[in-house]
């Protein structure tokens, strides 16, 4: 009876071993920060917020927003009876604006890592993905992230294939 218990116990040890490993290779194979790039140290990370429903004024944006007033000058709000655009705490936060120039093709721009280089430098790195033609119409891609002003500092744009 000891040799059976042992074995049970052994079998058990290893089924639980290997459901354990076996879950965390499938969650990171999931996890968004692993589509990252591996180069990149979490602690040159910055964390930032997506800026949803604003829409670019004008071809040629600053690299940073730093106030409502600037804000209103160089970015629309798109609100809708269902949603409004992301909060900013002007006394916090500004925005790292990201627009292209008018195309019409169907174009989004995803915001990958923000990070902080040097002392004072920070690197947006976005990816651009091209759809369908938009058949007659246009559209200028626009996308802006939120950071806390603890990283303000020089801005610059790095697309990613």
């Amino acid at each position: 009876m000891n040799k059976i218990q042992h074995l049970a116990l052994g079998l058990l040890s290893l089924g639980l071993l290997s459901a354990c490993t076996g879950e965390q290779s499938s969650t990171n194979d999931r996890d968004s920060v692993a589509l990252l790039s591996d180069t990149t140290l979490m602690e040159d990370r910055v964390p930032f917020r997506i800026a949803e429903h604003y829409f670019a004024a004008a071809d040629s944006l600053p690299e940073t927003i730093l106030s409502a007033e600037e804000q209103e000058q160089y970015m629309g709000m798109a609100t809708t009876m269902s949603a409004r655009p992301t909060a900013i705490d002007w006394s916090r936060e500004f925005v790292i604006p990201i627009v292209l120039p008018a195309t019409g093709v169907s174009t989004e721009i995803l915001p990958l890592s923000l990070q902080q280089r040097t002392p004072g430098e920070l690197v947006l790195s976005y990816r651009v993905v091209r759809g369908a033609e938009l058949k007659g119409a246009q559209m200028r891609p626009f996308a802006a992230v939120i950071v806390s002003r603890d990283y303000l500092g020089p801005v610059r744009l790095v697309e990613r294939p």
